[in-house]
């Protein structure tokens, strides 16, 4: 069930599922103050260790097991996980394929995006697996950029390993919400305009069959009105805070620091 907006504020969790549909590749709560034109992300890394079901496992496994009886019930699983974690309440879901994520950014335009040299040899983003039909390959540099490399951006996380060893941000999550937040304010700066803002409810029917969502069209409506005033200065994006666990579990996980988040 949806919660009252109060304050004149939205929570809404963003949600990109892999290709079987299952588990959540990416978790994002987004807080849109309407009154004041903010908005405030909390990235949740999918490893985060939380009692889901009927046992501890990753917040991932909330979207395929929902329930204390293992039913599926998904995107509302990992509502309800989040809403836990957080103390936040969550009015709405956006739970997108993440080919419906590409034919959103499509529907706008291509996004000008500098590409880091992440490992300063002029190779950038390389990372290929097979089981989830994903390819990446971004050079470094600013390139215009389609649905689908935003999406590949969006999802990198490491690279193929070269002579053994597996590329990854130097910093781990803390440089991938870097890029993130950065891509979130280019997107932002090039494409929320007043004339996107009239599209809105079309995007949102075109990709409908590419996600679920308790969001209506009236309620897209209502909410994007004002957003052609957010800019990019007014937005932050957060990583849940915590640290990744040692060998005393059987996976590695994100532990999460409840006082700090």
């Amino acid at each position: 069930a949806t919660v009252e907006v109060m304050g004149g504020k939205v929570n809404v969790l963003v949600m990109g599922v892999d290709k079987d549909g299952l588990r959540t590749d990416a978790i994002m709560l987004v807080s849109y103050d309407m009154e004041n034109h903010q908005v405030k992300a909390l990235s949740i890394p999918r490893d985060t260790r939380m009692y889901i079901g009927s046992k501890y496992q990753k917040i991932n496994a909330a979207h395929a097991i929902g329930s204390s009886k293992g039913k599926p019930i998904g995107p509302q699983g990992t509502v309800e996980a989040v809403s836990r974690l957080t103390n936040v309440p969550i009015n709405y879901y956006v739970d997108f394929t993440f080919e419906g994520i590409a034919n959103c950014i499509d529907a706008m335009g291509p996004v000008t995006f500098e590409i880091p040299d992440l490992n300063n040899d002029g190779v950038g983003m390389v990372y290929d697996d097979p089981e989830q039909d994903l390819h990446i390959n971004l050079k470094p540099g600013l390139q215009e950029l389609n649905g689908e490399q935003c999406v590949h951006l969006l999802r990198y996380r490491k690279g193929n390993k070269i002579n053994g060893v597996r590329r990854t941000y130097a910093n781990g999550d803390i440089d991938r919400i870097k890029v993130q937040q950065d891509f979130v304010k280019a997107l932002v700066d090039q494409k929320l305009n007043s004339s996107l803002i009239t599209k809105i409810p079309e995007i949102f029917e075109q990709v409908s069959n590419e996600m679920r969502t308790n969001l209506t069209v009236a309620e897209v409506i209502k909410y994007s009105k004002g957003l052609d005033q957010v800019k990019s200065e007014n937005i932050q994006i957060f990583s849940l805070p915590g640290n990744f666990s040692g060998d005393e579990y059987d996976a590695s996980y994100w532990i999460c620091d409840l006082d700090a988040t």
